[in-house]
């Protein structure tokens, strides 16, 4: 029998066989520990702030045919001119929610996150042939993407960077790839998400340091040719002007710099903009990371490309500087440092032990379909985080007058009291234009509490029980208790 009689035999092979040794190989195996990775952690992350209120917006445009140009949700922005500028993905959800509640919203962000990590790992076995390299990678990688695990509406924006950046990473390694398809992704994502901008400067990183002609050190140049060159920056000015063909035109175009260079009290007050902290699990679980990418470039199996350098350096400045761009990173950083890990597992698919393979995959589905969360289990994590039985006390009990809330409940309660207009929610945007955030921000600072209430005419006050401005205006004259339990309280004027 000749070297090439295997070959012949499997490309004779039914394609029923075919795909039977496909599902039961290694890599199969670690693509489904992976998704149970994320099926696992989404269990406990549907109860996501922003959720509600982009709900309503979808059921706005479905009920009415058109987008919501001004804000109607609460009474410190009435009236002002909002864009909104994530309403793709908020119509997927609200289809998915209207068919199966709950239900529905696990399925649509636990599938996006999924399709999200395994295309991760097909890029890191493109990158680096080993499996279990691209295993490791992919984890870490997911470690760092755990900031995103929940029912966003950005993620569906990652999913068609994905796609950029598999299409850039081909024409890295061939020098040809469908470059065509990258200017529709990025039409696609405006419309989903600002973080589109993030997408434009890694291209740019791509681009750039093909223009380095020397390698730099030990860190080696490739650079492109003219022909390269050019079909890069004609992709790239066809992305640019696709851009506005949008519903909102180059407001939305524009509605990234306005977050950097106006919103600066959203940057400096919304957790997931700050800066990691080494001293809490997600700090130390990135630090370990950290560690990884600096090992690997000191005991590098491969000669380390300037543009690997500058991605990775640039990822990691994002994602060190602002905790929600670690997902960033996690999608970036596992191809450009699987192949470093090349060699670990020696895998060889004609030694898979398809068996084992098999009995381990079917273990993992049935642990996956007797845990799948019922509606009652995510409705529970809901009841957890948002102010569930105070709700229904003021439905049950109206209030007359304006309500002062949580920023994290304020989605909630436009939900499900959409009879009542809230104090803030969670579109820092358009709260930080008019002053609301900054007056948010004081009252829940004890800062001119008392002024700033009866300035905004607060009627009541809804928020959490244990913390600081309950427990001022349990001191309060001012203030008496309508209602409390141990997550919520509800303060009326006395009269």
């Amino acid at each position: 029998m000749t070297a090439t009689a295997p070959l012949l035999e499997i490309a004779h092979e039914p394609w029923i066989a075919r795909a039977v040794r496909r599902i039961c190989s290694f890599p199969a195996l670690l693509v489904t520990l992976i998704f149970a990775r994320v099926y696992w952690s989404c269990r406990d992350n549907i109860a996501d702030p922003d959720l509600w209120w982009h709900l309503r917006n979808a059921q706005y445009f479905v009920t009415h045919g058109h987008f919501p140009n001004f804000d109607t949700y609460s009474f410190t922005t009435a009236g002002s001119s909002w864009m909104n500028h994530e309403w793709l993905p908020e119509l997927i959800y609200y289809g998915a929610f209207s068919q199966f509640g709950l239900t529905g919203i696990f399925v649509v962000f636990t599938a996006t996150l999924a399709v999200l990590l395994m295309a991760v790992f097909s890029l890191s076995m493109k990158e680096s042939r080993d499996p279990l390299a691209s295993g490791i990678a992919t984890i870490a990688g997911g470690l760092l993407a755990m900031v995103g695990f929940g029912p966003r509406m950005q993620n569906f924006g990652w999913l068609c960077f994905a796609g950029i950046y598999a299409i850039l990473l081909r024409f890295r390694a061939e020098r040809r790839a469908p470059l065509w398809l990258i200017p529709p992704l990025f039409a696609i994502w405006i419309n989903c998400h600002g973080s589109w901008l993030m997408g434009l400067i890694i291209y740019g990183i791509f681009v750039g340091a093909g223009l380095i002609r020397r390698d730099v050190g030990n860190v080696a140049a490739a650079p492109w040719t003219a022909r390269e060159l050019k079909q890069l920056i004609v992709t790239g000015a066809a992305s640019v002007i696709l851009l506005p063909l949008n519903p909102f035109g180059y407001r939305l175009v524009l509605y990234p710099f306005d977050l950097a260079f106006h919103q600066t009290l959203n940057v400096a007050a919304v957790q997931e903009w700050a800066s990691i902290d080494f001293n809490d699990p997600r700090g130390k679980q990135v630090a370990v990371v950290l560690g990884a990418v600096f090992l690997l470039a000191l005991i590098a199996r491969k000669r380390w490309r300037i543009d690997t350098a500058l991605l990775t350096a640039f990822v990691l400045y994002c994602g060190l500087t602002h905790i929600r761009f670690l997902l960033l990173a996690g999608i970036v950083l596992p191809p450009l440092i699987a192949p470093q890990l090349s060699g670990l597992s020696f895998y060889r698919p004609e030694k898979d032990r398809r068996a084992l393979n098999a009995l381990l995959l079917a273990i993992v589905g049935f642990i996956l379909v007797i845990h799948f969360p019922s509606n009652r289990l995510l409705e529970s994590e809901v009841s957890a985080a948002f102010p569930v039985k105070a709700a229904e006390f003021l439905k049950a009990h109206p209030q007359q007058g304006h309500i002062f809330n949580l920023y994290q409940w304020g989605g909630y309660l436009e939900w499900n009291l959409p009879e009542i207009q809230t104090f803030v929610d969670s579109r820092t945007d358009i709260y930080e234009r008019n002053g609301t955030l900054e007056d948010y921000l004081a009252i829940i600072n004890l800062q001119g509490s008392e002024e700033r209430l009866d300035r905004h005419a607060v009627s009541y006050v809804l928020y959490p029980a244990e913390a600081p401005l309950a427990y001022f205006l349990s001191r309060s004259p001012s203030w008496v208790r309508l209602y409390g339990d141990r997550q919520a309280v509800i303060y009326g004027r006395a009269r």
